[in-house]
Order: C-alpha cells, then sequence, then structure tokens
C-alpha cells in the first residue's frame, strides 16, 4: 500500500490561514485525526498494528497439499496458478472406499486422491448410486463444511456414507457402485460417473432403501477426514 502525498502548492496566505494550516498538519501528523478517521473508514494500516483479523491472519499461512486454509478468502483458488480452481471431474481423481467392520460394514468411506496436475474443487457430495440402479441414488444428510473440498495435486477429499442398512429394514444386496460429481454448489445433478470398487475382500454390500427411511445418507465432500467420519457416526 502506497501512501498518498499531498503536494503543496505555494501561495500567499494571511497569518491566520497558516495558522490553520499548520494546526491540521500536526494534527495528522501525531495520528489524531486523518482523512481516514474523519470519513469513517478503518484505517488501512491498523491490520499491521497487531490488531489485523483473522482473514490476514490466516492467508499468510503456508497451506499443505489438499488443504483448504479456514478463514482465507481464496479457498477455491488454484495456488500453482492463482486462478479459480475448476470442478473435479471423473478423469481428475482416484477414488477408494473403506468398511469399518466393527459396525458390520453399515458405513462407507470415500476417498478421493487428486490425480491430476492442477487443483480442483470437490462440490457438494458425491451423488451415489449402486447396483447399476438396484438402489435409488443416496441423498445428502446436513453436513456442508464452511469451506470447500478444494484439494491441490496429491491431496484428498473425504466423503462418507451412514447407515447403509438397519436392523429392522429390508436390505438389497448391491455388488458395484458408482459416483458422480457437480460442478458448481449451484448444480443439482449429476455429471460424468466413476465406478468405485468394493474394498478388498468386499464382495457385495447390503443397502436399505431410501425411498421407504432417511437413510442411507451421504456426507458433503470434506478434506477434514476427523469431521467426515464424525458425521458418518453421528447416529
Amino acid at each position: 500500500m502506497g501512501a498518498a502525498r499531498t503536494r503543496l502548492k505555494t501561495y500567499v496566505f494571511g497569518a491566520a490561514v497558516v495558522a490553520a494550516l499548520l494546526a491540521a498538519t500536526a494534527c495528522e501528523a501525531g495520528g489524531g485525526t486523518g482523512d481516514a478517521a474523519a470519513s469513517g473508514t478503518p484505517s488501512s494500516s491498523s491490520s499491521s498494528s497487531g490488531a489485523s483479523d483473522a482473514s490476514d491472519a490466516f492467508s499468510s499461512t503456508p497451506r499443505a497439499p489438499g488443504t483448504v486454509t479456514p478463514g482465507a478468502d481464496d479457498e477455491n483458488v488454484d495456488e500453482a496458478t492463482g486462478e479459480e480452481a475448476r470442478p473435479c471431474t471423473d478423469s481428475d481423481v482416484s477414488v477408494v472406499s473403506k468398511v469399518y467392520p466393527h459396525d458390520e460394514a453399515r458405513h462407507l468411506l470415500l476417498t478421493a486422491t487428486n490425480i491430476s496436475d492442477s487443483t480442483c474443487t470437490l462440490y457438494l457430495y458425491p451423488y451415489v448410486s449402486f447396483g447399476d440402479g438396484a438402489v435409488e441414488q443416496i441423498g445428502p444428510m446436513e453436513s456442508k463444511p464452511k469451506k470447500l473440498a478444494t484439494v491441490a495435486p496429491g491431496g484428498k477429499g473425504y466423503a462418507g456414507l451412514l447407515l447403509l442398512w438397519r436392523a429392522d429394514e429390508e436390505t438389497t444386496a448391491v455388488k458395484s457402485m458408482t459416483i458422480g460429481f457437480v460442478d458448481s454448489e449451484d448444480v443439482e445433478a449429476g455429471v460424468a460417473q466413476l465406478a468405485v470398487e468394493f474394498p478388498d475382500g468386499t464382495d457385495f454390500l447390503n443397502v436399505g432403501d431410501p425411498s421407504v427411511s432417511a437413510t442411507p445418507q451421504v456426507t458433503y465432500w470434506n478434506t477434514d477426514l476427523a469431521a467426515t467420519e464424525k458425521f458418518m457416526f453421528a447416529r
């Protein structure tokens, strides 16, 4: 930020005018009153005096690959190019799944790794379908993170499926799964589909009917694994 310089031309002033001008100049130099204070606009120098806001503090903190800095204004920016990160597509990511044996495979974790050479964003949540349409698309749960799931090359994003089945409901045994990606936060339809294999040793999954009950559900994409698992096992 450059400080504006005021150039004073030389004129012949009366003694009273000169005194008034000198008084105003001295007051500005002392920091008591200035253009910023007079107009009510916060001084641009305040952030360097130890009173910087959280956004400024976080924006100067180096980010690890595949993470989003909380409070930053550029969470959807490709750090390599400085441009807005594009949406992740099925060709940008590799997705693997994981079950949790202790709960009889009622929960499924999806981990998407950015295998491209540029940053991309996983918008909303994965559009999950099982068994070539045998089970209707899984709906999302209230789990939207504060920041978009923007991942750098090699970075990871997570989404979880919770309560694939309940003990008291009829289920369908499925042997395949596909997920779709969307290209913005406003799009409500899936795009290119990506087949995702079940974890090693898992030949099929039992899935309830989402049209009958409120489950199963899928979380939003998140770069925080712990937060994703917290939502998965919240009920």
